[in-house]
């Protein structure tokens, strides 16, 4: 548990961090647009789960659809709720005043780039079921996790990198 009293400060948004956002944004839009737009044409049995080829393996049905849409939209709110509190997060180096600003600026940028990913993602991952299931498509695709772990895992790795530096 922590013991040091940590400065709360308003981090200005900078015009990357507006872009994160936007893109988060638009990954929640599409995440409850795709489903609406195609949700009467899709089979009664759609895929749920993907291997880690990307290939479907679990199949129910058209109505956990939502599920990932769902969960998506929620992650989303959260973490744009988290981003309000930078002087709570765990940090790999003690926070002080001199560094505080930059701790909290790569800590909120951190989580911006997670909600960017992890929505686009989990657009990327509706949209994949849709035409999966409309058969204009097999699955994820053999690359997706692969890239999905280089993003996330990078992401978090760089602002670590960065936080370790101050």
């Amino acid at each position: 548990m922590r013991t040091e009293k940590r400065p709360k400060l308003e981090i200005e948004q900078e015009p990357f961090d507006r872009q994160l956002d936007l893109l988060a944004m638009v990954g929640v839009i599409l995440l409850i647009l795709l489903p609406i737009y195609y949700y009467n044409q899709l089979p009664e049995t759609i895929p749920i789960h993907y291997g880690p080829n990307g290939e479907p393996d679990g199949f129910s049905s058209k109505a956990t659809l939502w599920i990932v849409p769902v969960m998506g939209s929620l992650m989303f709110l959260g973490l744009s709720w988290l981003k309000k509190y930078p002087h709570k997060y765990n940090y790999p180096q003690p926070i002080t005043e001199e560094n505080a600003e930059s701790m909290y600026r790569n800590g909120v940028r951190m989580l911006r780039s997670m909600n960017a990913i992890i929505t686009c993602v989990f657009a990327y991952i509706t949209y994949s079921t849709i035409q999966t299931a409309l058969g204009n498509q097999n699955g994820l695709g053999p690359s997706f996790t692969p890239i999905f772990l280089v993003l996330f895992l990078g992401s978090i790795g760089y602002y670590t990198y960065r936080m370790m530096q101050k």
